[in-house]
Formats: C-alpha cells, sequence, structure tokens
C-alpha cells in the first residue's frame, strides 16, 4: 500500500463511529510461582507467589482496544458485575476513551475475567471469572434494543460472541441483523458458535471456526489449493460475504462477486498470537469503514496483526505510527 493511501485511511478512521457489542472481558495477567518452600501457618500449604500484576481489555473490549488504539472513536454495548473487575473495566475504557454509556452493570453478576496465571512467557491453567452467567436475558434484550435504536449514529457494527453463555442468542443476532439491514447499516462478525445464524452480516472466521460450519476435516484448509474453491462455494449459500484467517498464510474476503487473498507477512522472532483475530476484525473494519478497498482493508488488517502477534505476553494493539512504520519496510 502506498503510505499516501495508508495515510488516509488513518486519517479518515478517525472521524468514524463503531459500535462494539458482545462478550466484553477483562484479561488479567500475573507471574507465578508455585514452588516457593513458604508455607501458610494456618492452612499448612504452600504459598504459591504472584508478581507484575496487569489488566486489559478481553473479548469484545479488546476489539473495542484495538479500535481506540487506531484512533477510532468506539461505543461500547455490553454487561459488566458491580465488582473490582468492572470498575476496572471501566477504568480501561476511560482512558482509551471507549463511550462506555452502554456497558451496564448488573449486580447479580461477576465481570467477566480471564485470569492468566504466567510462567515467564507460558500461560498456564486459566481462572475464568463470569463467563458461565446465566440470567442475562433480559438486559441482553435490552442492551440490543438500545443498540438497535442507536444505529443512526454509527457507520459499522461489530458482533461479538465468545462464552459458553454469550451475550447474545441466535434470537438476538437476528434481531440485531434486520435492524441494521433496516438502517442499512454495514458490521462484521466475529462468532464462536453462532456462525450460522450470521448470513445477513459480513462474517469473521478462522481455519478451525470454518471446518466446524462446514462440517469438514480441518486439515484439508491446509491445502492451499482448496482452500479457494472450499471458500467461493461456501460464500455462494450466503448472503454476505466472509473474512478468513489463515495465520501465517494471511488472510481471504470473499462475496458474491469478489476473492482477494492476502498474504500474511513473514514473522520475525518469538510470536503471541491470542488476540491476532480480534485485531483483524479492527483492522478489517476500520479500514472497510472509511472507504478503503477490499485489498486495501485486508492488507491494513494484515499489517495490525503483524505487529499485534509481535507483542508476546499480551493481546497486542498496533498504533498509527507502528502501522506506517512496518509499511516502509
Amino acid at each position: 500500500m502506498s503510505p499516501e493511501q495508508l495515510r488516509h485511511i488513518l486519517t479518515r478512521i478517525q472521524s468514524l463511529k463503531i459500535a462494539v457489542i458482545g462478550d466484553f472481558a477483562i484479561d488479567f495477567y500475573f507471574q507465578k510461582t508455585e514452588e516457593t518452600g513458604d508455607f501458610s501457618v494456618e492452612t499448612k500449604k504452600e504459598v504459591h507467589w504472584a508478581k507484575a500484576p496487569k489488566t486489559g481489555l478481553g473479548g469484545a473490549g479488546n476489539v473495542a482496544k484495538n479500535l481506540a488504539t487506531l484512533g477510532v472513536p468506539t461505543s461500547a454495548f455490553g454487561l459488566i458485575g458491580s465488582d473490582i473487575f468492572g470498575r476496572d473495566m471501566n477504568f480501561h475504557c476511560q482512558n482509551l476513551g471507549i463511550h462506555a454509556e452502554n456497558l451496564k452493570s448488573l449486580r447479580s453478576m461477576d465481570t467477566p475475567t480471564y485470569s492468566k496465571p504466567m510462567l515467564g512467557e507460558v500461560e498456564l491453567n486459566r481462572i475464568d471469572f463470569g463467563t458461565q452467567e446465566k440470567d442475562i436475558v433480559q438486559a441482553s434484550q435490552d442492551l440490543v434494543d438500545s443498540l438497535c435504536n442507536q444505529l443512526a449514529e454509527y457507520d459499522w457494527v461489530i458482533i461479538n460472541e465468545q462464552f459458553r453463555y454469550p451475550l447474545l442468542n441466535q434470537h438476538l443476532l437476528e434481531k440485531l441483523q434486520e435492524a441494521m439491514n433496516k438502517a442499512q447499516k454495514t458490521g462484521l462478525a466475529d462468532l464462536r458458535s453462532l456462525g450460522n445464524f450470521a448470513n445477513q452480516v459480513l462474517l469473521k472466521v478462522n481455519e478451525s471456526e470454518l471446518a466446524h460450519l462446514l462440517d469438514i476435516d480441518p486439515a484439508i484448509l491446509e491445502d492451499n489449493e482448496q482452500v479457494p474453491n472450499i471458500v467461493q462455494e461456501w460464500v455462494k449459500s450466503r448472503q454476505q460475504g466472509a473474512l478468513v484467517t489463515l495465520g501465517d498464510r494471511g488472510l481471504i474476503y470473499a462475496d458474491h462477486q469478489h476473492f482477494h487473498w492476502q498474504a500474511g507477512i513473514p514473522a520475525k522472532g518469538p510470536i503471541d498470537t491470542v488476540g491476532a483475530g480480534d485485531m483483524i476484525v479492527a483492522g478489517f473494519s476500520a479500514a472497510k469503514a472509511a472507504g478503503a478497498s477490499i485489498q486495501e482493508a485486508c492488507e491494513f488488517a494484515t499489517l495490525c496483526a503483524h505487529i499485534s502477534i509481535h507483542k508476546i505476553g499480551e493481546t497486542g494493539e498496533a498504533t498509527p505510527q507502528e502501522i506506517l512504520d512496518l509499511n516502509q519496510l
């Protein structure tokens, strides 16, 4: 991409308004040592030591963080608890300039939190809070209604679903899509289990999710010669297109009229791919909403993801300056 095209996209995205609705969470990282030789006087059990605690936005919040870091005015639509992690989420949103008026607090729920003990750069067994909430049906309904009533304010909508008991169910997802179509609003969905019901909106999937949707052996998607035909045939059955991420092989955009395979940028040194899909979602959405072509949006998303995966031990983001610098290499 020419420097002029890239600067135009980065300038244009600052005037957008993008809404992110879905499963907002906190990522809570800390270094953990289990064999300490230090025993509790009360329980007689060995004490585990922890240090270097840090938190950040996860789930749909990571997408919102990525957008905000790119300079996109971003609004969050989600549910949190009135607890320490809920307060932390509001703190991060405030620091990033994310509009959190529609990040609703419920006393009856724990703020979804991915607690991630680390051994150096290795993530140990995760401890999750709040991702199993079931009693959120009415609150979820109210939140979707709120976004439907505000759609005229936004240039793009990102729909996220990743918890076992997510904010959105099939009915609410279909209701939101219908409202978006009526309001002539575009968006992108990234869904762990509801992909079959996201037919009226652009859908982002990875290899595993695509194999599941098509009920095929994931190994088939490792064959670069078969992938284009598989993706194109699948898209024919959809009303809207799809964005397929293929790891280091890049990503594919396909709809009824277009097919573009954007090659990945070779990694340099250690990488951490946690959150890379969220970066693709944010980067592609920002560029496309800013008027970029399909090829430009795919290239922009690839630049963003390359920067993100080289930030170890975090769900990395990409700043405008980092993107400009990488594009010049």
